[in-house]
């Protein structure tokens, strides 16, 4: 039986919960410092709580510490990983390989995708050194994925939704080049974000020529689970309660309909959710949904137009008179909804619905909206009173069985993964009424209340029936719940624990041994030394170096806009307020350098 992880980002606590509560078997969560994220780290006790609630279910906790390290940060680290340790965290999440040089705790480890994990060779190394998990570049396709999970067997994750780097993640130095703020080091300032100027092709045109769409595989998830993908992973560790729900609750769907078709494969996690709305990620925050590269060797993957959430399609203008706006579409529109648009200076616009018409709809604001023009909700208010309202917890399929002796009454509860507790109390007096006693008896044992339990079925047996209060009834059902509880809590803690044994495996020579590593610290050093590499240039991060490639991407801008010259693809000009930048194209490779102009 082969077990399949949906993995579900957590911003914080609560959003964690929600994660749990709509389908995650494991969620990812950022640790108080050096996570590659710096604007979603979270405390030891939120963590431990949230950790808690997984285990109830089976469901991991992964906990990101995925940023480079310098010398003065490593002690901290290292002390921080044995914290997260001793709270039973599932696996931590690294960039820096300088910590494997130093006294881990016997905790799983995850190859970040920061780590650049692109070839069989790379992702092979890790096994090696002893990572448990490796998170793979999203520039990957079907074949690719499928090569490497060929040549190794370490479980492989994969992004399937979210937001997408341009560049090669671990890659990009642009936002520490041009603001000081690095990715490497959880504090990226967006620099793919921005607007540009282009030159180079024919007149100077504006926008943002880095803006990738965001990324969504659900069609693909049957040919990854094939290709050798067991986690499936949602980006978004800023992201909100509600988006989290809304994703995590559309790919629960997804995988469950596969598993149910394939009777090999399992879910990772235990307990039933039931989320009272419909799923649907056109609703949520997005630029526009792409495939990536999954199918091919290039794409047209950016919204140079905006990187602003359009939401879903709804049509065009129809006709603008005095009673309103008419927008031919067959979407139901609703008073309170977020419409957007492209304006004159294709700029993307927003304006809110006040009132729906029949067939019009009036505005907020007074707009000139020409005929034709394409229209999109990026809030749609009837669904998000509906999100607002999933609030149901998780629960836990469970058996009871109650069994009346001479001198003791019982009750045992059972779950479908063997955990299994019983709690007995002695009898006192016999039951006037047995029969009425006994369905007093089956009918409390049955409100399993606020516990993480739902009961399947009671059987009963024995006909001494003793006269128990209602108060001690609902006492053996809490005792018996609270017991079971924490028998899966510790079972689930103490499946996680592993050791990193060191060895001289040598590093893949296909892979640079430049700033590219970024290695920032002398535990590093020493790391890349023992498997055959001597450090001759630091991270960019401790030394900006002038005619480097600040970002290399995939993606092609000249593809792109239909201007693919293969082989003979003259340079480019890109720049913002701040800065000016060379675009390169390595046509050999389909990769695109970009470099700053001095």
């Amino acid at each position: 039986m082969r077990n399949l992880e949906l993995l579900s980002p957590a911003k914080n606590l609560q959003v964690g919960i929600a994660a749990i509560n709509h389908g995650a078997d494991a969620v990812y969560i950022g640790a108080p410092a050096f996570g590659a994220r710096a604007a979603a780290a979270n405390s030891l006790e939120d963590i431990a709580a949230l950790i808690q609630y997984a285990h109830q279910f089976n469901v991991k906790v992964y906990v990101a510490l995925n940023t480079i390290l310098y010398d003065n940060e490593i002690d901290n680290a290292v002390e921080l990983a044995h914290k997260l340790y001793d709270i039973h965290t599932d696996a931590l999440i690294i960039q820096d390989l300088g910590l494997l040089e130093c006294n881990l705790p016997p905790i799983p480890i995850h190859a970040s995708t920061q780590l650049n994990n692109r070839t069989p060779e790379k992702v092979a190394f890790l096994e090696h050194v002893g990572f448990s998990q490796v998170v793979l570049a999203r520039e990957l396709n079907l074949k690719q994925i499928a090569e490497i999970a060929q040549q190794t067997t370490v479980p492989l994750e994969f992004f399937i939704h979210g937001a997408l780097c341009v560049c090669y993640s671990g890659q990009c130095y642009m936002s520490e080049y041009a603001i000081g703020r690095s990715g490497n080091r959880g504090e990226c300032a967006q620099m793919c974000r921005h607007k540009y100027t282009l030159q180079g092709l024919g007149e100077p045109r504006e926008g943002y020529f880095l803006s990738t769409k965001d990324l969504s595989l659900g069609n693909k998830l049957e040919e990854l689970i094939l290709a050798g993908i067991t986690s499936f992973k949602i980006e978004g560790r800023l992201k909100d309660e509600d988006y989290v729900e809304n994703v995590t609750a559309y790919f629960r769907a997804k995988l469950d309909n596969f598993i149910t078709k394939h009777p090999d494969f399992q879910r990772s996690s235990t307990g039933i959710c039931s989320p009272t709305f419909t799923p649907d990620i056109h609703k949520t925050f997005t630029r526009g949904y792409t495939e990536y590269y999954i199918d091919s060797q290039q794409n047209k993957i950016a919204n140079i137009r905006s990187p602003k959430s359009q939401g879903e399609y709804i049509g065009k203008v129809e006709s603008q008179g005095k009673n309103g706006l008419q927008i031919l579409t067959t979407i139901p529109l609703h008073n309170g909804d977020g419409l957007c648009y492209y304006d004159k200076n294709n700029e993307l616009s927003g304006i809110q619905v006040n009132a729906v018409n029949g067939e019009s709809i009036t505005l907020n604001k007074q707009a000139q909206i020409p005929v034709g023009t394409e229209i999109w909700r990026n809030f749609d208010i009837e669904f998000q009173k509906k999100l607002s309202q999933s609030d149901h917890p998780r629960k836990l399929p469970i058996k009871a069985a109650c069994k009346f002796l001479e001198k003791t009454y019982s009750l045992t509860l059972s779950d479908s993964n063997g955990h299994s507790v019983t709690v007995e109390r002695g009898i006192t007096e016999r039951a006037k009424n047995p029969q009425r006693q006994k369905e007093t008896f089956l009918s409390q044992i049955s409100k399993m209340g606020d516990s993480i339990f739902y009961l399947e079925s009671i059987d009963c047996q024995g006909e001494a029936i003793p006269f128990v209060p209602i108060s001690e009834i609902n006492s053996l059902r809490r005792d018996a719940c609270e017991k079971l509880r924490a028998k899966i809590i510790v079972d689930a803690e103490s499946q996680h624990i592993t050791s990193l044994s060191k060895n001289n495996v040598q590093f893949p020579l296909s892979e640079p041994t430049d700033f590219r590593l970024n290695v920032a610290n002398q535990k590093a050093v020493e790391f890349f030394r023992r498997h055959g590499v001597e450090i001759t240039q630091r991270a960019f991060e401790c030394e900006h170096r002038k005619n480097v490639p600040l970002m290399t991407t995939k993606y092609c801008i000249r593809y792109q806009l239909g201007a693919c010259r293969k082989g003979h693809a003259e340079p480019l000009e890109l720049s913002d307020k701040s800065h000016r930048f060379r675009v390169e194209f390595n046509c050999d490779k389909c990769e695109m350098n970009i470099f700053a102009i001095e």
